[in-house]
């Protein structure tokens, strides 16, 4: 018995030797380690989500799709679903298991490969948090000894809030809220049970078990997870047993309803108050004046004008197909082409391949799901430097490439690829907010956007700038001004410049609300001469125009470069009673703890702009400037609702209700406009081409610009009372007036015309009758009805 205390001894030593050796490891591996600051601190990267003020989601922006969720808001049956999948025993371990370390040890010596892991949810935790993805013992060890810091430090929950809010799920969401949001569309409270299960099936291999990519094998371990569930005790076998059963659908991914020109603004002014980082990392909750409908009509409206005018342009030579490409061509269009039953809308483009061409011109031609019979299209072909062969004639053959859009009663119409732009840009006046914001007809985000980037000559758009401050220097509605030929002569050249109106028409002494309505040049080159061009250019200044402005007479008929967005912007001043004021496109924004950050209000609607002493300092905050007096505001409006009943905009009527507006067409008809606003909102569309050219002659602002302006208000108007245009309570007096001559209406007044003027400036002299020297007239007043198309 001798050798039993010999083997006490040895066996003591081991042990002291095991220790030494495990206390050496642990002090050696403990050197160096991260400390647990950054778990208590926890500020993970999360989504900033963008509102409208109705508490709609609309869009997101996101390095990590990440939604910060308390444990007291996590479902037990997701918390259940995670521990059966990844750590049964969490609630009883010190942080490391050793006896599934032991059973995941045999496992993979017995496959002779890694088939199962070991790792606790505490230590995933600290690699996920601390440590790299390296795959040596050394960072295992590591990892075993701050999960066992881990597990003094923090509580169960704790490490679990850690775990579920940071593990990355796939679909590019980190946390249970986001992966629940980005696969099902729901919250973690609408989850089925089955759901779950899925969820917490991911973090084994993301890519390899999401649904979305392989619904077969996401299904399998579902139903792992859900029979580890029922063994594990965290769910019955009848609950288990009706989730085996569910179907494993998978939402798709929630569609970006901020789109367009007005996505554009939003992130541009989010990046410019915040910053990149802080936008996609600090989970900022963002609210935007934002109406998906009228931004979606406002789209539609502009590229169904934009596809009209496009049959004005000459038709470029389509692509051709030989036969033999002509069914996989077909069967690729079919493999792409739209869910959507509906018929083509008329601003949707589909190619598709003609089949033959009749002796009478008519087209059979096939987008690969429908055959499609087209009469012979009226439609001039383009020969400006295209040299036209046997294999390429000056006309449509079988094997052409075409594109078609629907043409608004089931069918199709031939149309191609716009080589016309145009922007549109609305502001609410009753808010102060941007309403619609549209960037040309294929906008995309990041793309050239023509209402804040294209710069472009107004024309006569401009023209209410100068009468405006006309009125402020005496002018009245009712002075008269001559519209007769002049010519200019160059003071250091033989060259001259000899302005015309639209039609090289003359009317002889107009009033100046006739000459803004039927926008007669002359009348706008003297009315400049009059008050001064450097009078004019004083004034320009207190718009937002931004820029200097050219020292000449053609200014008075827009011959300088503006974007849509400062016209817009400079016509709020005319709209809003003369009020100036950057529109609103970020109404609020606060951080991940509900503190407010930014605030914004415009024009004079805010009632408690400076309720707070921090908002009260804020740029945004500040009540809108008053630049013009509300009485020569109104006075300008007043002209310009003549434009739509009487003048070059009379097609605005349509809309059977208050509006005032402005057409513009530039020389040659490069650029057409129409500034228009009602009492509740202003738009301004622009249309031209990119690289300026010539349209046609139809293309002016009234028969291009205001066609896409019209359709767009009525979406606006659509559920909007008809109100007036507010009259100043004071400083405003009306008068009859005889429309020829200004003068109060006498007796051979055959159209008297109830003019308003500023108190103090209505005619007093009476025009004289002229009946006699008349005799029997029964013309209307010269030129009074003509106007500009």
């Amino acid at each position: 018995m001798r050798w039993i205390p010999f083997i006490i001894k040895l066996s003591l030593s081991f042990m002291l030797l095991a220790v030494i050796c495990v206390t050496s490891a642990f002090l050696y591996f403990s050197k160096g380690l991260p400390q647990l600051n950054s778990l208590s601190s926890y500020q993970p990267p999360l989504v900033s989500r963008i509102f409208n003020d109705h508490g709609e989601l609309i869009a997101e922006y996101a390095d990590e799709h990440r939604i910060l969720t308390p444990m007291s808001e996590i479902p037990p049956m997701v918390k259940d679903a995670f521990l059966a999948a990844e750590d049964e025993h969490f609630y009883s371990h010190p942080g490391i298991n050793p006896a599934r370390i032991m059973a995941a040890m045999l496992a993979n010596l017995k496959a002779g490969h890694t088939v199962q892991g070991a790792s606790t949810i505490t230590q995933q935790v600290a690699k996920n948090f601390l440590l790299t993805n390296e795959k040596s013992y050394v960072r295992k060890a590591k990892e075993a000894i701050l999960s066992w810091r881990i597990e003094q430090a923090f509580s169960k929950d704790d490490i679990l809030y850690l775990y579920l809010n940071h593990i990355f799920l796939g679909r590019g969401s980190y946390g249970v809220t986001s992966a629940a949001w980005r696969y099902f569309h729901k919250r973690l409270d609408e989850l089925t049970l089955g759901e779950a299960a899925m969820l917490a099936g991911l973090p084994k291999a993301p890519s390899t078990y999401a649904p979305h990519l392989n619904n077969e094998r996401a299904t399998q371990r579902r139903d792992t997870v859900l029979l580890q569930m029922q063994r594990s005790g965290f769910a019955s076998a009848a609950d288990v047993g009706k989730a085996l059963k569910e179907p494993l659908i998978v939402a798709p991914l929630p569609a970006r309803k901020l789109n367009n020109a007005y996505a554009s603004l939003v992130h541009e002014t989010l990046i410019n108050t915040f910053g990149r980082a802080t936008l996609r990392r600090q989970g900022l909750s963002i609210i935007v004046p934002y109406d998906e409908a009228i931004e979606d009509a406002s789209v539609h409206a502009l590229r169904k004008g934009v596809l009209n005018l496009e049959r004005q342009q000459p038709y470029l030579p389509p692509k051709h197909h030989e036969k033999i490409s002509w069914a996989s061509l077909l069967e690729n269009w079919k493999d792409n082409a739209s869910e959507n039953t509906n018929p083509l809308a008329a601003d949707e483009l589909m190619p598709a391949l003609i089949e033959s061409v009749k002796k009478d011109g008519s087209l059979l031609v096939n987008d690969g799901t429908h055959q499609w019979q087209l009469s012979a299209p009226d439609w001039t072909w383009d020969d400006k430097d295209i040299e036209y062969t046997p294999e390429r004639p000056k006309h449509w053959v079988a094997g052409d490439e075409i594109l078609l859009r629907g043409d608004g009663q089931g069918g199709v119409e031939l149309t191609q690829k716009p080589s016309i732009e145009s922007a549109l840009y609305s502001v609410d006046l009753k808010r102060g907010t941007v309403l619609a914001r549209v960037g040309g007809f294929d906008f995309d985000f990041g793309d050239f956007d023509r209402v804040s980037q294209a710069k472009r000559q107004p024309g006569s758009s401009f023209k209410p700038f100068l009468y405006t401050t006309a009125l402020e220097k005496g002018f009245t509605p009712a002075t008269i001004v001559v519209d007769a030929p002049i010519v200019f002569d160059s003071q250091s050249t033989d060259d001259f410049w000899r302005p015309e109106n639209y039609g090289n028409r003359f009317a002889g002494p107009v009033t100046l609300r006739n000459a803004l309505e039927h926008s007669r040049n002359l009348v706008a080159i003297r009315v400049l001469q009059d008050i001064g061009i450097n009078t004019f250019l004083r004034r320009l200044r207190d718009y937002p125009f931004d820029q200097k402005f050219p020292k000449q007479l053609a200014l008075a008929l827009g011959v300088t470069e503006v974007t849509p967005e400062q016209m817009v912007e400079s016509y709020i001043v005319i709209a809003s009673g003369g009020l100036k004021y950057k529109p609103v496109a970020v109404q609020q924004v606060q951080d991940r703890n509900g503190q407010t950050l930014h605030r914004s209000v415009a024009g004079n609607r805010c009632q408690t702009c400076h309720a707070d002493p921090v908002f009260a300092v804020n740029e945004v905050m500040r009540p809108a400037e008053r630049i013009l007096d509300p009485v020569d505001a109104f006075l300008i409006q007043n002209m310009m609702t003549g434009v739509v009943q009487r003048g070059t905009a009379r097609k605005a009527r349509v809309l059977k209700r208050p509006v005032a507006g402005k057409t513009g067409t530039t020389n040659q008809q490069i650029d057409a406009w129409f500034m228009g606003f009602t009492p509740q909102v202003l738009t301004g569309v622009w249309v031209g081409k990119d690289t300026p050219s010539p349209m046609g002659r139809k293309a002016t602002g009234s028969g291009a610009a205001l066609p896409i302006w019209i359709e767009a208000m009525q979406a606006m108007h659509n559920k909007r009372p008809i109100v007036d245009f507010h009259v100043p309570e004071q400083g405003i007096e009306w008068a009859a007036i005889d429309a020829k001559t200004g003068l109060l209406a006498g007796p051979s007044t055959r159209y008297p015309f109830l003019e308003a003027f500023r108190e103090g400036t209505a005619p007093t002299e009476i025009s004289p009758d002229t009946r006699v020297e008349q005799g029997n007239d029964n013309k209307e007043p010269t030129d009074f009805f003509n106007t500009e198309l």
